[in-house]
């Protein structure tokens, strides 16, 4: 099944240049994979709303046709940190996705959403950082039964491929707003370690960072009430035996936000509750998940996120602490969290157990320039990674940034068994531009 393929599997179903089976593969791609996570899911809190925008191709009295979308390249270097048998240390990569989004609205009852994507990536090595098998396009993507994508080019160094990523219909009736089809759902509060969004997490592997993965799913979304959401939904993941299921209850008062939930996901049944409350200029949050594992007959860990955020002005902070019931304690361990299927599926992108983070974003003036500096720290290693990016607006639709990510920690070790000693010391150097056109 999809979700439960090993992240070298999943390179190599999107057309990785060789399915690594030494543990030398393993460090490879995971020092690189995760290298990605954390410039690109950071670099998603450039604040891009101002520049959504639809035109229209159809209007009549009832119906009408809309296009929308944007176009995104990324170009950069990479720098692994240390040497490994068979790979360069420095490689250069470019990336590329159009997005077009459809919207049909027929009356003031339904809605047809298709987004449908084109996107290329490019390598300087074989092995490189832009390759499939450590950069975009290999992140773990929802189980589907229909598969909607096509390769168009699949070498070494040259990867093209076209999918439809949006397929849905929303009516909106008495009883609430019905999706049904390949839609996008997000559930949790958390910014930098989300425990709750369990449908598709925001990819941090891709280099579409504007939209989140489709899932194809029925959903219903009805308020029954002022203050009070119900969210129903059931979720294809790509075989009968994970269909999945959940709903959540959100509340809204005076004094805090908050939902509670659950559900059967995968093979895991989970209960899952958050809150979110505003202190003067600040704002405290504090969700988690408790999964049972339905196969084994017992409770894992807890997931769990602490977060603190800065609200309003020039200057955004937010803060939090991550509990990872997911991963292991010793950093020889690691390579046990690349197989577990609650990682390889998407529950989890981390493999400590403790984590601090932290994003400040400054947009000064008339808001064309902003900067985003970010941190994360393994607790227990003691490795840290550090992500700043510039972003100015050129009017006209238009965005470009630079930026990095520098890490720290002790690299692994390449042995005969090679062995992790630290998270982010695996991450290496990373530096890029990326050029934004939204229409």
């Amino acid at each position: 099944m999809e979700g439960a393929r090993s992240l070298a599997n999943q390179a190599a179903a999107r057309g990785s240049v060789a399915t690594p089976t030494r543990d030398t593969g393993k460090i490879r791609y995971a020092g690189r994979t995760l290298a990605v996570a954390g410039i690109l899911f950071l670099s998603g809190w450039v604040p891009t709303t101002s520049l959504h925008a639809q035109f229209t191709l159809f209007e009549g009295e009832e119906n009408s046709v809309e296009l929308g979308g944007y176009f995104q390249s990324l170009t950069g270097l990479y720098d692994q940190g240390y040497h490994l048998p068979g790979t360069e240390r420095l490689s250069g990569f470019n990336a590329e996705v159009l997005r077009l989004k459809w919207t049909l609205r027929v009356g003031d009852g339904a809605v047809v959403e298709i987004h449908d994507r084109l996107q290329t990536q490019t390598s300087s090595a074989t092995s490189g950082f832009g390759g499939s098998a450590a950069g975009f396009g290999v992140s773990v993507v929802p189980g589907r039964t229909v598969d909607l994508s096509s390769d168009i080019v699949d070498e070494s160094r040259l990867k093209a491929w076209h999918d439809v990523d949006r397929l849905a219909l929303t009516l909106y009736t008495d009883l609430g707003d019905v999706t049904v089809g390949r839609q996008a759902i997000t559930w949790g509060i958390s910014s930098l370690f989300p425990v709750a969004d369990l449908w598709a997490q925001f990819s941090p592997f891709e280099l579409d960072t504007e939209e989140k993965p489709g899932i194809d799913a029925f959903r219903i979304l009805s308020y029954p009430s002022d203050g009070l959401e119900i969210d129903a939904v059931v979720a294809d993941r790509g075989v009968a035996e994970d269909l999945s299921a959940g709903i959540r209850a959100g509340l809204s008062l005076p004094w805090a936000d908050l939902y509670f939930g659950g559900g059967k996901l995968w093979n895991e049944a989970m209960i899952l509750s958050g809150v979110s409350a505003p202190v003067g200029t600040w704002k405290l949050r504090a969700e988690g998940v408790l999964p049972y594992d339905l196969d084994d007959e017992e409770v894992d860990l807890p997931r769990m996120t602490l977060g603190i955020d800065r609200l309003g002005g020039e200057f955004m902070l937010s803060g939090e602490y991550h509990f990872n019931g997911v991963g292991e304690e010793r950093p020889s361990e690691y390579g046990q969290v690349l197989e577990d299927p609650r990682f390889t599926r998407g529950e989890s992108y981390y493999l400590g157990r403790h984590y601090l983070g932290a994003v400040g974003l400054w947009t000064p003036g008339n808001d064309r320039l902003s900067l985003t500096v970010s941190a994360m720290a393994n607790l227990q290693d003691s490795s840290t990674m550090f992500t700043p990016i510039i972003t100015y607006d050129f009017g006209q639709e238009t965005r470009m940034s630079l930026g990095g990510l520098v890490s720290f920690g002790n690299p692994p070790e390449v042995e005969a068994v090679p062995n992790f000693r630290s998270e982010y010391g695996a991450y290496g150097d990373l530096f890029f531009t990326r050029v934004s056109i939204y229409f």
